[in-house]
């Protein structure tokens, strides 16, 4: 019998062929070559902040990161000002990193330290970083980057672009690397199955989710370097939706929302359906409302097949324990 995480995988890939079929059936451009490109286009902006929630609800208590969207604009906003205040746009990105990790810190002051829980401390956030964001720009965006910055997102190489290559694909790898074969992985598996047990086991849980949230922080910030590049100015409403499609993403990658089980592998397969059926239904003339239906609906049954397989590995520990 397979191991429930593996059917979860064989799932989606058969869900991946399922979109690409009814793309096809629904626009007669789906299968064109120009259509595999833009639809890469998507994918590394909503798979890295897909991968930045699933971190964060592996460890548990249980965790999400709902202001990720919204720090995503902030920090975009802050390189492209900083950019038109003379600071060199390499390291205006660098220092949007930092930023990123310090706006994680926030929520994970309020989740780790203030002991709120992650919906309502990073909805609080997400509220704070979306006023901040149109309070200092009057809803306008900011323009100026330099088309050479454009490379990064609007570049090909192979026909894919350069930001897959260069950012996606390095970044998935190594929090496979890390999840799978260090000690660190190791320990947001434990803490995310039993918080007590991780910490009598020697892990500190405190200091593990506190670092989550700031590596959420950092990488929502890639997707805001990513955004700039590809459009060319900051905008403050650049994340608007994106921290649910994030946890659509995550939850129908396998992250179970109360931490524990779940693959980097999963949300990889999950961004590619997601990215797959919404361009589908923009090549097919669909309005957003029943777009943004499509995903609900593809959200409740990943939340269905996520409780399912949860059920199957708790019902094996308990067996293995007894």
């Amino acid at each position: 019998m397979k191991d429930p995480l593996t059917q979860r995988l064989l799932f989606l890939c058969g869900l991946l062929v399922a979109a690409f079929i009814a793309g096809s059936l629904l626009s007669s451009h789906f299968l064109q070559a120009s259509t595999v490109g833009y639809l890469l286009q998507y994918v590394p902006v909503l798979g890295v902040l897909g991968m930045a929630q699933t971190l964060v609800m592996l460890s548990g208590g249980p965790g999400i990161d709902l202001s990720i969207g919204a720090t995503m604009s902030l920090v975009g906003l802050a390189i492209a000002g900083l950019f038109g205040l003379g600071v060199p746009l390499l390291v205006a990105c660098l220092i949007g990193l930092v930023i990123g990790g310090v706006l994680g810190a926030v929520n994970a002051f309020l989740v780790c330290v203030m002991r709120v829980p992650s919906l309502m401390g990073t909805l609080a956030t997400f509220f704070a970083y979306s006023g901040l964001a149109l309070a200092l720009t009057g809803g306008s965006p900011i323009g100026g980057i330099p088309e050479w910055f454009g490379v990064l997102s609007q570049g090909r190489f192979l026909g894919v672009p350069i930001h897959m290559w260069v950012v996606f694909v390095p970044l998935a790898v190594g929090l496979h690397v890390m999840l799978s074969m260090t000690r660190f992985g190791a320990h947001i598996y434990a803490a995310g199955n039993d918080e007590r047990a991780a910490f009598l086991s020697g892990v500190n849980v405190w200091r593990l989710r506190f670092t989550l949230y700031c590596l959420s922080g950092v990488i929502a910030a890639l997707a805001a370097i990513m955004t700039l590049s590809w459009f060319q100015a900051a905008r403050p409403d650049a994340g608007e939706g994106m921290e649910l499609l994030s946890v659509t993403i995550a939850v129908l990658g396998g992250a179970h929302i109360f931490g524990g089980i779940g693959r980097i592998s999963g949300t990889v397969l999950a961004v590619l359906i997601v990215t797959t059926l919404q361009v589908a239904l923009q090549l097919a003339n669909i309005s957003q409302a029943w777009q943004l239906a499509a995903i609900g609906i593809l959200l409740i049954g990943s939340v269905m097949a996520d409780n399912a397989v949860g059920d199957k590995l708790r019902a094996r520990a308990r067996r293995a324990a007894s």
